[in-house]
């Protein structure tokens, strides 16, 4: 027997990542926006989208329905109707034939989104909603077979325009690529992807390590020294939690927390050496914090979201800002130089430079493959490589 279950769901971003939640209805039978019951609160958790449960024999699929409740509402009760017909000519011994239509591209772009919200990619999904409605804005294109090369190349002239940098373009095309093959357009009109000079890695001097470290107060010295120290990614800090912290064995191990909803990169757990003061440092923090669950988490004990505008901002107030940069130069006035991926970046290339091995720093670091981790392999610019240089006698 065929399963008609329509189910309307809410699919949030909440503190512990994103969920789904049966829709809350009124007295008069309308769903009440944004608001779910969550660990027996009522909370409104106001970015999201609705999605239609439905069952595909016994795997469950969720159908995205937009972000305007009367819309979606709409969108379940045909879904339901459907269901409703399809088995009834079941029953009856024939087959309903629905008309072939052509595809729209924004319904297109929405499944996409969701065929990564179902394999819980979650950031992937981001990027996937951001690129395509990028792109449908400057294409203006309805329907997926209405999209020609010349619309991918005035994409890139567009994103360019508005001070992306080649890098920038070249990941954004790569994006749209998956994208426009996934809703089936010819791949004969997608051209190659845009090149771009690989930059070398940006790293802090050890001075201006320093610098940010004796800036900031004791929380965000636990952010940089985890960053610097450890060579965690922006979410890894986000949720790290203090029983990652092995204090015998002094090390960290980066893992998945169900909890938060929150997947390692690449689904692969690693273990990194913590350093002595940096345990010393953890351990201090630790006794002022003895119920806390997160390391670096808020008042409240949630994922701080906040951590790269919060050290951008002390580099501001503590004048560490370059100066020169748009970012610098912008209404916010936010150095463009002061970013926690720098801290990794740093990371790595210290390991390298201090003779760590290769594979060693690639599995602390979380790379899939050597190449990402060979990228570090930058030689010391400084005055001790200087004097080395003027020694050569070179004739």
């Amino acid at each position: 027997m065929a399963n008609l279950k329509a189910v309307l769901r809410w699919y949030c971003r909440t503190p512990r990542g994103w969920r789904r939640f049966p829709v809350l209805l009124g007295r008069n039978n309308r769903i009440r926006h944004t608001l779910v019951m969550d660990q027996g609160k009522e909370v409104s958790y106001p970015e999201g989208r609705y999605q239609i449960l439905v069952y595909e024999g016994s795997r469950p699929v969720y159908k995205n329905a937009g972000e305007n409740a009367a819309d979606a509402m709409a969108a379940r009760d045909k879904e339901a109707h459907l269901l409703a017909a399809r088995l009834s000519a079941d029953n009856a011994g024939a087959k309903i034939v629905e008309e072939e239509k052509r595809t729209y591209l924004r319904r297109a772009a929405g499944l996409y989104v969701q065929d990564a919200e179902n394999r819980n990619a979650n950031e992937a999904a981001e990027q996937a909603e951001l690129v395509t409605n990028e792109f449908m804005e400057v294409s203006r294109k309805t329907f997926v077979d209405e999209v020609a090369r010349e619309d991918i190349f005035r994409f890139h002239k567009t994103l360019r325009d508005r001070g992306c940098s080649d890098r920038t373009v070249a990941n954004k095309h790569a994006r749209l690529k998956s994208f426009l093959r996934f809703a089936g357009v010819n791949p004969d009109i997608l051209p190659p992807k845009p090149k771009y000079e690989e930059a070398l890695p940006t790293i802090y001097t050890a001075d201006e390590s320093r610098r940010i470290l004796q800036a900031a107060d004791p929380y965000m010295q636990i952010v940089i020294e985890m960053g610097l120290k450890l060579g965690l990614r922006e979410q890894e800090l986000m949720y790290a939690e203090w029983t990652d912290l092995d204090s015998q064995e002094s090390a960290f191990r980066v893992q998945g927390k169900k909890f938060w909803d929150f997947r390692v990169k690449d689904s692969e757990q690693r273990e990194i050496p913590c350093p002595a003061d940096l345990l010393k440092r953890l351990k201090a923090w630790r006794k002022k914090h003895p119920n806390s669950r997160l390391i670096i988490g808020t008042t409240s004990d949630s994922p701080n979201t906040h951590l790269l505008r919060s050290l951008k901002r002390l580099a501001k107030r503590s004048g560490l800002n370059c100066g020169k940069c748009d970012g610098c130069n912008s209404k916010l006035n936010e150095c463009q130089g002061w970013t926690l991926h720098k801290l990794r970046r740093t990371y790595c290339t210290t390991l390298l430079r201090n003779g760590v091995d290769l594979k060693t720093v690639q599995h602390y670091m979380g790379h899939a493959d050597l190449a990402s981790t060979m990228r570090y392999l930058r030689p010391a610019v400084g005055k001790e490589s200087q004097a080395r240089i003027n020694a050569i006698q070179w004739v």
